[in-house]
C-alpha cells in the first residue's frame, strides 16, 4: 500500500538563482515574506493553509532492487479542508487503488469534542508477491484487497505556536471493514487461500503537533509525537498459507493487537548562531501479537513527506514502498538541513532501523529475523516553477538484500527517487 503526503508551496516572482544574507530569518508556511536577490525585490504571498489541494508524482529507482520494484511510479491527490473555526475538517488522500480519509466535526457547545468519520480502501486487482532478501516468492502470489469504514469520537486542542495544524488530538473508532483474496495463476497449487472475511478494528489513535514549518512545509521548529493501537477480530479466518512460507494457525491470527509510535524534533544546530542550519531526529517503532501478511505492519509507509498525518509514517531508506512486513520495528534518523536561500534546503540523513525481516534457511525456508539497518543519503528540497516543489533524493542502506539477476542476495542497496507535487 502506497501512502503519499504532500508539501506545497507559493511563490509570486521567478527567482534568480542566488542567496541572501545569513541572519535573514527563514520564511515560515503560510506567511507573507519580502525579500531581496541580487538586488531585486522578491515577495512571497501569504497562504491560506486551511486550504490545500495538490497533485504529487514522482519515480523511486532502485537498482537490483525486487522484481517489479525496481523503478517504481508513484502519485496522489491531496485535499486538506479546515474551517475557520476549526470545526470541521476534511483530510483525502487519493490515488485510485488506495485511498484514506477523514472527517472531524465538531460543535462550539463540545468544548473540544468531535465526531470522527474515516473511510480506508485498498482495491488491487492484480496479484501480488512477497519479496525475501530481495528475491520475489512467487507460489505465495495473491490478489487481496480490502474496505474499511470507521466512526467515533475524537478531543482536539489548539497548541503553541498556533498554527492550524498545531494540536492536540485523540480519537477513539470502531472501524469495520471486509477482507477478500483470490489466488493467481502464479500460486502454488498446494497454497491455501485465505477466506473472505469481516474484520473490525478498535482503534485509539493520539497526535500532538507543535511543529512550525518552513515556506517548504519542512520541519523548522519544534516537536511532534503520537501513536496508533489496534486491536483487531475476524468473523472467519482458518488455516492458510502453504509453500515456502508454511501453514499459519488462523485461529490464533483471529483476534490481533498492534501498535506504533513516533516522535520527532526540529531545532537549530548546537553552537551554530544561525537558523539556517537545522537538526531534524526522528524515532519510529512498532510492535503486534497474532499479526499476519495482512495484518502486520508495511515498511516503508512514505518516501518523504512531513505534513500532520504524514509524519507518523516510518521512513526507510532504498527499501521498495511495503516491502517489508514486520511484526516489530524501530527507527531512527538524524538528519541535518542547510538554508542557502530561501526556497532551497539541501540535507544529509543518517539512519539505523533494527527491524524483522524475512530470511532465507539454508534449505531455502524462510524465518524472520531482527536485523540491523543502517542507511545514508541525502538530498535537496526546492521550491520550482508554477508553484510547484520537488525533491531529489540519493540513499545507500547497508542492512537491505539486493538481487543481483538470480545470483547469491548481497547486502546493501542504492535507492533513488525524485518527487514532485504541486498545489492546485
Amino acid at each position: 500500500m502506497v501512502r503519499i503526503i504532500l508539501c506545497v508551496m507559493t511563490l509570486s516572482a521567478t527567482i534568480p538563482s542566488s542567496g541572501f544574507a545569513e541572519d535573514e530569518k527563514t520564511p515560515l508556511a503560510g506567511e507573507e515574506f519580502h525579500t531581496e536577490v541580487m538586488g531585486e525585490p522578491v515577495k512571497v504571498e501569504a497562504r491560506d493553509r486551511k486550504i490545500v489541494t495538490a497533485a504529487s508524482f514522482g519515480v523511486e529507482y532502485l537498482p537490483n532492487g525486487p522484481s517489479f520494484y525496481q523503478v517504481l511510479p508513484f502519485g496522489a491527490l491531496y485535499v486538506w479542508r479546515n474551517s475557520d473555526d476549526e470545526k470541521r475538517r476534511f483530510r483525502g488522500t487519493f490515488s485510485g487503488p488506495v485511498n484514506d480519509l477523514t472527517y472531524n466535526v465538531g460543535s462550539h457547545s463540545s468544548s473540544g469534542w468531535e465526531l470522527r468519520m474515516t473511510l480506508n480502501t485498498m482495491i488491487i486487482p492484480i496479484g501480488r508477491a512477497e519479496y525475501v532478501e530481495g528475491q520475489i516468492i512467487r507460489d505465495v502470489e495473491l490478489e487481496w484487497s480490502y474496505v474499511f469504514g470507521g466512526l467515533g469520537i475524537a478531543y482536539r486542542k489548539q497548541l503553541s505556536p498556533g498554527n492550524q495544524d498545531n494540536a492536540l488530538e485523540i480519537s477513539l473508532t470502531y472501524e469495520p471493514g471486509f477482507r477478500w483474496f483470490s489466488g493467481t495463476s502464479r500460486t502454488a497449487s498446494n497454497f491455501v487461500v485465505p477466506n473472505d472475511t469481516y474484520e473490525g478494528h478498535v482503534h485509539a489513535r493520539l497526535r500532538k503537533d507543535a511543529l512550525e514549518r518552513n515556506l517548504m512545509e519542512l520541519p523548522h521548529r519544534g516537536y511532534a509525537f503520537g501513536g496508533d493501537f489496534i486491536y483487531g477480530h475476524r468473523m472467519k479466518w482458518d488455516n492458510w498459507g502453504g509453500g515456502q512460507f508454511g501453514t499459519f494457525n488462523g485461529q490464533q491470527q483471529r483476534e490481533f493487537v498492534m501498535g506504533s509510535v513516533f516522535g520527532l524534533a526540529a531545532t537549530g544546530v548546537p553552537f551554530v548562531n544561525s537558523e539556517k542550519h537545522r537538526l531534524v531526529t526522528s524515532l519510529y517503532g512498532g510492535i503486534g501479537r497474532h499479526l499476519d501478511r495482512f495484518s502486520t505492519f508495511r515498511l516503508p509507509g512514505r518516501p518523504t513527506g512531513y505534513e500532520w498525518e504524514a509524519l507518523a509514517l516510518p521512513m526507510l531508506p532504498s527499501v521498495a514502498f511495503n516491502e517489508l512486513f514486520p511484526t516489530r520495528y524501530g527507527i531512527g534518523h538524524l538528519e541535518y538541513r542547510y538554508e542557502p536561500i530561501f526556497f532551497l534546503y539541501p540535507y544529509v540523513r543518517g539512519s539505523w532501523g533494527f527491524v524483522e525481516q524475512p530470511r532465507f534457511n539454508p534449505d531455502r525456508s524462510i524465518r524472520m529475523k531482527m536485523d540491523s539497518m543502517p542507511a545514508l543519503g541525502g538530498g535537496v528540497v526546492s521550491g520550482a516553477p508554477w508553484r510547484s516543489q520537488v525533491e531529489i533524493n540519493y540513499s545507500y542502506n547497508f542492512g537491505i538484500y539486493s538481487d543481483h539477476s538470480g545470483g547469491a542476495p548481497m547486502a546493501g542497496r542504492h535507492g533513488f527517487f525524485v518527487f514532485w507535487s504541486k498545489q492546485l
